[in-house]
């Protein structure tokens, strides 16, 4: 109880500030991730926010659905001599094997232009990206009803939505949009690359009901790369 632990003695004004600050102190926990577990938070928090403002297009970017429209999408047949794969063109095929004019480098994980033979069987074509890119317009086409009927505007475009602050939006979109910017401005401090133009360069903190987006904290290992200020020559 709020009485039992502040002097109600004092002056109302300094009272009404201890009793606020009291209430708008929370008990913080401390959850320990990976950087992969990390980027997962981050990324279904920033999922959870734009469903929430009505940005139905984001599920076919969910990566489950991203991965199996790939492989949907990639020809079901024998590979042949000019065919697409993900290294390079098929150059030619004998003894069961096929040399593609590209291959991927063991030490980086990087393409480059040096040829390699391959057994056909470990042989995988490209996916068929205009095939891919219709099924996932069409998606866009038919979310656009179902979206308009929770917001109930019928009005609203395909690329439309509510704003953060729109009165409709549940507040734990906010919520959860404010954790996002501080894990990606954390992120951002140790980018050694990185540009005050970006988005993640500030935090304009969207959940405004009491200061518990300010209590926020996200503590990483990787130490923060000091900013140099370039001197300015003329």
């Amino acid at each position: 109880m709020v009485s039992s632990t502040v002097d109600l003695s004092l002056e109302p004004s300094v009272l009404k500030k201890i009793i606020h600050e009291k209430l708008n102190t929370r008990k913080m926990n401390t959850l320990h991730l990976t950087d992969e577990q990390l980027w997962l938070v981050q990324r279904a928090l920033d999922f959870y926010s734009r469903i929430g403002i009505g940005q139905f297009n984001e599920i076919k970017d969910h990566p489950t659905f991203e991965r199996h429209l790939e492989e949907y999408c990639r020809p079901k047949r024998d590979p042949q001599v000019g065919d697409r794969t993900p290294q390079g063109e098929i150059l030619e095929i004998k003894n069961g094997k096929a040399l593609i004019n590209g291959s991927v480098d063991k030490k980086t994980g990087h393409w480059c232009k040096k040829q390699e033979w391959k057994k056909l069987k470990d042989v995988k074509l490209s996916t068929d990206y205009t095939r891919y890119h219709q099924i996932r317009d069409n998606v866009d086409q038919c979310l656009i009803q179902p979206r308009n009927m929770l917001i109930t505007d019928s009005t609203m475009n395909q690329y439309g939505s509510w704003g953060i602050h729109h009165q409709s939006v549940d507040d734990t979109c906010r919520q959860a949009f404010d954790i996002v910017q501080v894990i990606r401005h954390e992120r951002w401090k140790r980018n050694e690359n990185r540009s005050s133009a970006t988005v993640d360069s500030h935090i304009h903190f969207t959940h405004r009901k009491d200061n518990s987006s300010h209590q926020i904290k996200c503590v990483m290992d990787q130490p923060e790369v000091p900013k140099i200020e370039k001197p300015i020559t003329f």
